[in-house]
């Protein structure tokens, strides 16, 4: 039950971070701007204010992605942490291959590594939660008894 929940969450998640990084849908005609494409992770990368900014958004926006997509996986799921990077890194490439079609959009590598870092993040998070949950849970039963 809560892991359909789970599910319905990050599909929402993904929808949304994907309509707010494709905006303004203008942009996209349809063809493709290889020339654009900066392959290098962090080539050219300068520290200006909107360059962290968009550094953080891209981080931020992925830690979601990562948290619930452990909480999706059932407890069975053999590796859930690989699954939940894989699934980051396949969104993230989605995301940056549907820029590569829009003018004046620029696909980047150095946002597939953010976005899969801010995966990598979340899902830490949850295992970590979970591990403290757990933890004091234990420490509850102990001391009561």
């Amino acid at each position: 039950m809560f892991i359909a929940v789970w599910r319905a969450i990050l599909c929402l998640w993904l929808i949304s971070v994907l309509l707010v990084i494709s905006f303004p849908w203008s942009k996209f005609d349809g063809t493709s701007h290889w020339e654009n494409v900066l392959w290098v992770p962090f080539s050219g990368f300068v520290f200006t204010a909107p360059t962290i900014v968009e550094t953080a958004l891209n981080v931020l926006a992925f830690i979601p992605v990562g948290y619930l997509a452990i909480r999706s996986f059932s407890l069975s799921t053999q590796r859930p942490l690989l699954l939940a990077l894989l699934l980051g890194f396949c969104s993230s490439v989605g995301i940056e291959f549907y820029q590569l079609f829009c003018h004046d959009r620029v696909a980047s590598a150095t946002d597939v590594f953010l976005n899969v870092a801010g995966t990598v993040i979340g899902a830490w998070l949850a295992v970590a939660l979970d591990q403290t949950l757990t933890f004091c849970a234990l420490l509850l039963r102990r001391l009561s008894l």
